[in-house]
């Protein structure tokens, strides 16, 4: 849909949406909540495979993580990376009052699964003049969850996935996480590439310079954090799009191949059954059966 620009003036100010994103996020909310900690409450030492993060609402307490020892209060947000060993200790005096949400399958480059900041960086952020965001997302999803009204689920996601990039952005506030999210962008924009060039040849000197950057760090970037090669990564997008020829369509197996992106029919044969343990004619035959 074609956009149609507007001049701005003092009544109407026009913003446009950019084409960009810091990463590929798809987090899974697993839980939210509330909790009122009992003066002098003090847990054991624990770790989990998720990613969990609690946001200071009153009160005091000590948290310790990986024997790094924090005293948080009021406007604290506090980051527990997936497999860090954490505990947490609440004033006598001043109890603490906190809200908390824990996530799964997160996904930052460069960093393993359900972490959402290096290891180098401290795992307490004061939320300062954010205060009043967080504590309207949390409670919103809190409450979505807690009433369960329709569309609570859709909303919930997309409540949690913004408190989520909220708390990123004030991470990105107090410590400069640009370097974080570089190598993830260039290997964003390699892969946007490929999946709308596919069926065109592509070359590591076209694909790199569509990205800005040098062939051979684009290469050793695009396997690193992907874990395949650009080469590998393209046949594969070729033949998914060659699948889905095949079910949709009756064209030949020689028009499959050129539209998906292959040249040479023969090549693309051997090709597929390496990577799908059936030729392409075998591979329509099994879908239509199963259809049937």
């Amino acid at each position: 849909m074609k956009i149609i620009h507007r001049y701005n003036n003092e009544r109407r100010q026009h913003f446009l949406l950019e084409k960009h994103y810091s990463f590929q996020l798809k987090p899974r909310l697993l839980y939210a909540g509330q909790l009122e900690k009992q003066s002098g409450w003090k847990e054991e030492p624990h770790s989990h495979e998720f990613l969990e993060i609690i946001f200071v609402t009153g009160g005091k307490m000590k948290i310790t993580v990986e024997d790094r020892e924090y005293d948080v209060a009021k406007g604290d947000i506090v980051v527990y990376n997936a497999g860090l060993i954490h505990f947490e200790y609440s004033s006598v005096k001043n109890p603490a009052k906190i809200l908390f949400v824990a996530f799964d399958n997160i996904k930052i480059t460069d960093l393993l699964p359900n972490r959402l900041i290096p290891d180098a960086y401290e795992y307490v952020f004061h939320s300062g003049e954010m205060y009043d965001l967080f504590y309207a997302y949390f409670n919103n999803l809190i409450s979505e969850l807690r009433e369960k009204h329709n569309f609570y689920v859709e909303i919930s996601q997309n409540v949690s996935r913004t408190l989520l990039m909220l708390v990123f952005r004030l991470i990105n506030y107090t410590r400069n996480s640009s370097m974080l999210l570089d190598s993830g962008r260039t290997v964003n924009a390699a892969v946007s590439y490929i999946e709308k060039n596919f069926r065109d040849k592509i070359t590591l000197e076209d694909l790199s310079a569509a990205c800005f950057t040098n062939k051979f760090y684009l290469s050793h970037l695009f396997t690193r954090i992907t874990g395949k090669s650009i080469g590998k990564y393209i046949t594969e997008t070729r033949i998914k799009e060659a699948q889905r020829l095949l079910l949709c369509g009756g064209d030949s197996i020689e028009k499959v191949a050129e539209l998906s992106g292959f040249m040479d029919a023969g090549y693309f044969c051997r090709t597929f059954k390496k990577l799908t343990g059936q030729t392409p004619s075998a591979f329509r035959r099994t879908a239509a059966c199963n259809q049937a």
